[in-house]
């Protein structure tokens, strides 16, 4: 039953219209190989500093500055720009049905520095 109502909440996200624009725009970033590259590069910077987060390692500056530039830059790119909104809108959304869940059965989730 739980896996049930599991796939009914996903058929209801994928016709949600944050998904469609998700979609949308993913197809976009990825019809440009130098956009699909810098974006990969980017993911791969942002798991690595959240790694670090979660493993309580202290981030060393230069690491920040680069990922704050290389975010900064990405912001200027209209189609990156645009799939880096709507995957934080998805993102977004997981998060509160995650908290959604957590507080109705009463669970505490592991809290992570920002």
């Amino acid at each position: 039953m739980i896996y049930d109502k599991a796939h009914e909440l996903a058929k209801a996200f994928k016709c949600s219209p944050d998904y469609r624009q998700y979609q949308e725009s993913k197809k976009e970033v990825s019809a440009n190989k130098e956009n699909l590259k810098i974006l990969q590069e980017f993911h791969t910077k942002q798991l690595e500093i959240q790694t670090m987060q979660m493993l309580g390692q202290e981030i060393p500056a230069e690491k920040i500055k680069e990922y704050e530039k290389m975010a900064e830059l990405l912001q200027l790119n209209p189609s990156v720009k645009t799939f880096l909104q709507a995957e934080y809108r998805i993102m977004q959304t997981f998060a509160d049905v995650q908290k959604i869940l957590a507080e109705a059965l009463n669970l505490e989730l592991p809290k992570f520095n920002d």
